[in-house]
């Protein structure tokens, strides 16, 4: 397992982010995918077709997770679990 840590700008931000990406009591994940990214801010839509902003420390921390995002959705990474620390998101992937 390896921990993949994205920057936010704030505590509050982190622990949404790490909160989006929870996996739930069936092993899935809500997320669906990207709605948008403008600058540092970061728009997760979950499959319940809600909208999340997040926004992150800069746009490089914005293109890390868009990328990391778009591994989990094709199914070549599986998260296992979230957690946050500050303002870092910790994501454990397997």
């Amino acid at each position: 397992m390896k921990t993949l840590k994205f920057e936010c700008e704030d505590r509050y931000e982190a622990e949404k982010l790490a909160g989006l990406l929870s996996v739930q009591k069936d092993h899935a994940v809500w997320v669906a995918g990207i709605s948008a990214m403008i600058g540092n801010e970061i728009v997760i839509q979950l499959k319940d077709r809600s909208s999340h902003a997040v926004v992150m420390k800069n746009s490089e921390a914005v293109a890390k997770l868009n990328e990391f995002l778009t591994m989990v959705g094709s199914g070549r990474t599986k998260i296992v679990s979230s957690n946050s620390a500050g303002a870092i998101a910790e994501i454990v992937v397997d």
